[in-house]
């Protein structure tokens, strides 16, 4: 089983060693296409960035250093909402690992990425318009696409993506599900991430049949 995740905005500085365009799950299958993204985004403005104020000085200095700059594991640099739900540290041994061997990270900056992957910190937003290579989304589809097309021929690809990251991917093959959570009461927001979290978490020690049982706090996966 594949679960797709997309990236967090939010995410905690330092770590050691150094990144380098080939790092990772991906790395050697993705290492050209990443070199023109790693390129354009020095080059690429705050306001495209949707970044502004000490933010934006931020990701222009990280994203500036890129190749070398210290690296975390994804589940440790990656904290936002999603990731908190999904509460990676908690997770017995067993299910650590089959975490990293399962969620598949649908990133602006990487294309893919395992969890277990080191990555640098980073501002690639997947909807950002780089200099000189446009949308992120459109320029990522064609290459992420095949990678992910061939793994749903092997195995489930559950698809917990945002509408913005599911621009850069093709859904093919009755192998490829589609989930969105559904709450009668709440729409979106941070409460719809946390439980994005929990759903992967769960999916860890279930099968996809099982999934349209699964519940949280008032939420339902809607499978498509």
């Amino acid at each position: 089983m594949i679960i797709l995740l997309p990236p967090s905005e939010g995410k905690e500085p330092g770590g050691t060693r150094a990144w380098g365009q080939t790092s990772g799950r991906f790395g050697r299958a993705l290492a050209g296409a990443r070199e023109p993204v790693i390129a354009a985004l020095p080059l690429t403005s705050p306001a495209a960035l949707k970044v502004r104020g000490a933010t934006a000085a931020h990701a222009q200095l990280i994203n500036a250093s890129l190749v070398g700059s210290p690296v975390l594991a994804a589940s440790d640099r990656y904290s936002g909402v999603v990731y908190q739900g999904l509460n990676f540290t908690t997770l017995a041994p067993a299910q650590q690992s089959v975490a990293q061997d399962s969620i598949v990270i649908v990133s602006g900056l990487l294309g893919l990425a395992g969890l277990g992957d080191p990555l640098p910190d980073y501002r690639a937003p997947m909807d950002a318009s780089l200099e000189g290579l446009g949308k992120l989304a459109a320029y990522w589809k064609p290459i992420i696409t095949p990678l992910l097309q061939k793994a749903a021929k092997r195995e489930a690809v559950i698809d917990l993506l945002t509408q913005v990251h599911r621009s850069a991917v093709e859904p093919a093959g009755e192998n490829w599900f589609t989930v969105d959570l559904v709450h009668s009461d709440v729409t979106g927001g941070h409460a719809a991430k946390f439980a994005k979290g929990q759903l992967a978490r769960w999916l860890l020690d279930h099968d996809i049949t099982e999934l349209r049982r699964w519940k949280f706090q008032g939420w339902t996966a809607k499978v498509r």
